[in-house]
């Protein structure tokens, strides 16, 4: 997952390799970032095909910015690297938001 805007709101993270299950991993992994312009940022999700030989490993992804993501359960729709939809291909992710926070910087 990656965070694109402004140099202070880039920030990336790489989640733990699932070995044997490329049909349903699950990483029960949990990832904060603060982005001080949401107007700007954009969120992307890659997977990446640890056992590659190639430079660019993503097998699938999608972006979307980051004031279009909603509180909850949600499902990724998982692309190509040609913006194809890749049948029923998906990240179920749950995305929190602190709106506590959110007010603070529209303040500032």
């Amino acid at each position: 997952m990656e965070i694109h805007g402004l140099p202070a709101d880039k920030a990336s993270f790489q989640t733990a390799v699932v070995r044997n299950n490329g049909f349903n991993p699950r990483w029960d992994e949990t990832h904060q970032f603060t982005v001080t312009c949401p107007q700007l940022a954009l969120v992307m999700f890659r997977v990446l095909d640890d056992i590659s030989a190639s430079r660019d490993a993503t097998v699938a992804q999608y972006c979307l910015p980051v004031r279009c993501l909603q509180t909850g359960y949600r499902m990724i729709e998982l692309r190509d690297m040609n913006g194809e939809r890749l049948g029923p291909t998906g990240l179920s992710v749950h995305i929190a938001i602190d709106k506590s926070r959110v007010e603070q910087m529209s303040d500032e």
